[in-house]
């Protein structure tokens, strides 16, 4: 039970893809037999179907060519690089669909529809027109394509064929229109004969709005989740936002087609400062009166893609008591310097707060100017908070003294360590239990001991610093 819990932890995105694969082959079913009675019994649909009348169109011409937009927007999806797997399952759904709808005697049949072949492809030319199938004359960005009209008409179209049959099966009322080649006439309608169909209403009821849900779920695009990073002066805040940068652009070297992380350019500056300093580390003292912007974007998942932004502000001063009242409107703007309103701005902006705890004040039994929190958590209201350890290197020695692991080999073992060793502390523990999530994640530079005595971060043949935590803590902040 277990390792079966530690599995879908793990693999979240393909548990999900399963069970909306097992969803899409049992409704399509169910679905497409509600959508052949509900046509059965329409009355105001094939009053409209039945416009085609006037300009001489045969049901079959029409069928075929809303069937070829269908197929337009279906093919765009399966294009674009986002949506291939879930267009797969739809495509899989439609053919499920196709048989039973045909298997009933209703559609054009194989020699009618080869007929209408040129409404086919007229409609295909539409649909993809429509879902932005030009964006295909651009060869050299093929591979980074997103149609998402293509997405939304997809589920437009879905939508109305369920719902509109839905409607017809399940709520009677007289024929109203009386449509023919010369014209079109209201009926006269003698007494009251509006009524609700009962039979199998609850069951139509539950998988139409699954399928619905479904499909809806496939054509979202990239949810957003905004992060901002608050901790004291001098608790790594830039250095963590460095390494998670560092981790995120790794990933997207070894990602083919990846999105582009959009850093900002203070971050760039600073990266680049790190990759001069190959001996040392990149970061001193902030200057006083200077702000820099720390920020950037990577995409978490591939089936179900979430846009992680993740910034943070890199300043002097202490700012963190003042921020409450910055937050809940004490201070007034005009009151409040750039410093503060960037960082203000910051946590309105964001979904998520990430929280610095320094490790080495801990070990050193310094303060933490961790108090300010629950002021701020207070005053930013609904935020989630996420509590991250920087310097964890300083408890990841005490980890390998007392346990003889590897705390980088052993990151499980090393967490359950320093979460219990934190919150021996009284207010990191009244602020574990302020924040609701009872995880710190700790993070921290690989570092040795240089020539000089300095603690240098250690590095690999290509130059990057080694860090522990950061691959976790990005698919942890795609979970939240």
């Amino acid at each position: 039970m277990a390792n079966a819990i530690e599995w879908l932890g793990d693999n979240r995105e393909k548990a999900y893809l399963l069970g909306y694969f097992v969803l899409i082959l049992g409704l399509s079913l169910p679905v497409a037999g509600m959508v052949t009675r509900g046509y059965q019994e329409a009355n105001l649909v094939r009053s409209l179907l039945r416009l085609r009348l006037l300009a001489g169109i045969t049901l079959t011409q029409v069928s075929v060519a809303a069937f070829g937009v269908f197929i337009g927007l279906l093919i765009l999806m399966s294009i674009d690089r986002k949506k291939r797997v879930q267009a797969a399952l739809l495509w899989i759904g439609v053919l499920v669909s196709l048989v039973v709808i045909t298997s009933q005697g209703l559609g054009p049949g194989l020699g009618d529809a080869a007929a209408s072949s040129l409404w086919f492809v007229g409609g295909l030319l539409v649909g993809l027109v429509m879902g932005g199938g030009q964006k295909l004359l651009n060869f050299e960005t093929l591979q980074l394509l997103e149609f998402r009209r293509a997405s939304e008409g997809v589920y437009v179209l879905l939508f109305l064929v369920t719902a509109l049959t839905f409607l017809e099966l399940h709520i009677v009322y007289p024929d109203i229109f009386n449509v023919g080649a010369s014209g079109v006439g209201i009926r006269e309608i003698e007494g009251v004969s509006f009524g609700l169909n009962q039979e199998g209403l609850i069951q139509n009821t539950v998988t139409t709005g699954l399928f619905l849900f479904v499909v809806n779920r496939f054509i979202q695009y990239d949810a957003d989740k905004d992060f901002f990073i608050i901790g004291p002066k001098a608790s790594g805040k830039s250095l963590f936002l460095a390494g998670a940068f560092q981790e995120a652009n790794q990933r997207a070297k070894s990602t083919e087609n990846a999105t582009p992380l959009n850093p900002s350019q203070d971050l760039m500056e600073m990266m680049d400062e790190f990759d001069r300093q190959q001996s040392g580390w990149m970061i001193g003292a902030t200057g006083r009166g200077e702000l820099n912007d720390l920020r950037f974007q990577f995409v978490h998942g591939s089936v179900f893609p979430t846009n992680i932004s993740l910034a943070g502000a890199d300043y002097a001063g202490e700012y963190l008591e003042r921020l409450p009242d910055a937050l809940s409107g004490a201070i007034d703007e005009e009151d409040m310097d750039t410093t503060l309103e960037r960082l203000r701005e910051g946590v309105d902006r964001a979904d998520t707060l990430v929280i610095i705890i320094d490790c080495e004040r801990f070990v050193n039994n310094e303060p933490l100017e961790i108090s300010p929190y629950f002021s701020i958590l207070q005053a930013a209201g609904d935020k989630n908070a996420l509590l991250v350890a920087t310097k964890a290197d300083h408890l990841a020695e005490e980890f390998e003294e007392e346990n003889q692991l590897e705390p980088h080999q052993y990151y499980e073992e090393f967490t359950d360590y320093v979460n219990q060793r934190l919150r021996q502390n009284q207010n990191i523990n009244g602020l574990v239990t302020q924040v609701g999530d009872a995880r710190i994640h700790p993070v921290y530079y690989q570092t040795k001991v240089d020539e000089q005595g300095n603690i240098v971060p250690m590095r690999d043949q290509q130059g990057n610093a080694l860090t522990v935590g950061f691959e976790s803590l990005l698919e942890r902040l795609g979970r939240i």
